[in-house]
């Protein structure tokens, strides 16, 4: 599973996005270098990787991150 986190998000602190990504075991943690709250439909990387996830069940490798 992709977990999306936007790294100065006011609402969803960050550091919540990876402890997820580990408490689903399969969660791979996709980080958005920005602000605000909302990150698909705002960022062309996030929205491939999520589109790709969610399309042909394509995880972006550990690491990747956007913006």
């Amino acid at each position: 599973m992709v977990v999306v986190g936007t790294t100065n998000d006011p609402a969803t602190p960050y550091k919540w996005a990876p402890r997820l990504a580990a408490q689903l075991r399969t969660g791979v943690p996709l980080p958005l270098n920005g602000e605000g709250h909302g990150a698909y439909g705002q960022n062309a990387c996030i929205d491939d990787k999520v589109n790709a996830y969610l399309l042909e069940g394509t995880v972006p490798p550990k690491g990747t991150c956007c913006g």
